[in-house]
């Protein structure tokens, strides 16, 4: 006699995956100047810090072709331009980490110059500039050996820039408020920081001096969970073995 038997076993199993993206904000497609004193008085210690911050900065950064675009440019006697506007932002970070600041530096601080510069070099079409609206951010720790009035006329140049704001940050006692006052753009001290130490250059603070670049919230946090399901099902007959497994997202 033949003997014909048949069971079936079902199973089921359902893992959840949480993914979460984080962004500071949703920036305006805009084009961002660095503006960084390298100056004497700095110092190699001062600048690591200072330039952690602007690496902190750039991070946060949606850099992109249509985003985004950053450009960093150093001064203290002369100028000098570590990259023009860029939608890299790997080729951003590279260029900032490039600089060495030479020990024994004694330069002076020249900063109408580097604000003329910036507008006959940086903010032109072949640097890159898209003349779409633009931020700068003026990094120093003195004051100007030039006139007041030399910086003031470089400031106006600066502002003159279509659709630009400017951030002036002056970091310890040395910095003269009225001259920062005169580069930024607002209203009184509106866009001026100032800070006692270059330590002050804090997380917080790169979020406080980011939100102008910002259109709308910031710490965006967008969240995805994906829900898997798999049924796997046995059916053996005569101890032959059939399996089928459907998975469902």
């Amino acid at each position: 006699s033949t003997s014909t038997s048949t069971s079936t076993s079902t199973s089921t199993s359902t893992s959840t995956t949480t993914s979460t993206e984080f962004r500071f904000c949703n920036f305006f497609p805009i084009d961002i100047l660095f503006i960084l004193d390298t100056s004497g008085s700095i110092g190699v210690n001062n600048f690591a810090i200072t330039r952690e911050f602007v690496l902190g900065l750039v991070d946060k950064m949606d850099i992109s072709p249509s985003g985004v675009n950053v450009a960093v440019m150093l001064f203290n006697s002369a100028q000098t331009t570590l990259i023009e506007f860029s939608s890299n932002k790997g080729d951003v970070i590279d260029a900032i980490n490039s600089y060495v600041y030479p020990p024994g530096n004694t330069a002076g601080t020249a900063t109408g110059a580097a604000l003329d510069y910036a507008v006959n070099t940086l903010f032109q079409a072949g640097s890159g500039f898209r003349a779409q609206g633009s931020l700068v951010y003026v990094i120093t720790d003195g004051k100007s050996q030039e006139g007041a009035s030399v910086v003031a006329s470089a400031a106006a140049n600066l502002q003159a820039v279509s659709d630009v704001e400017i951030i002036s940050i002056g970091v310890t006692a040395a910095v003269d408020e009225n001259e920062l006052s005169v580069i930024a753009t607002g209203t009184g001290t509106d866009n001026v920081y100032l800070v006692d130490m270059f330590e002050d250059l804090t997380q917080e603070f790169q979020a406080m001096v980011l939100a102008p670049a910002c259109d709308g919230a910031i710490d965006t946090t967008t969240t995805t969970t994906t829900t898997t399901t798999t049924t796997t099902t046995t059916t053996t007959t005569d101890f032959v073995s059939t399996t089928t497994t459907t998975t469902t997202t």
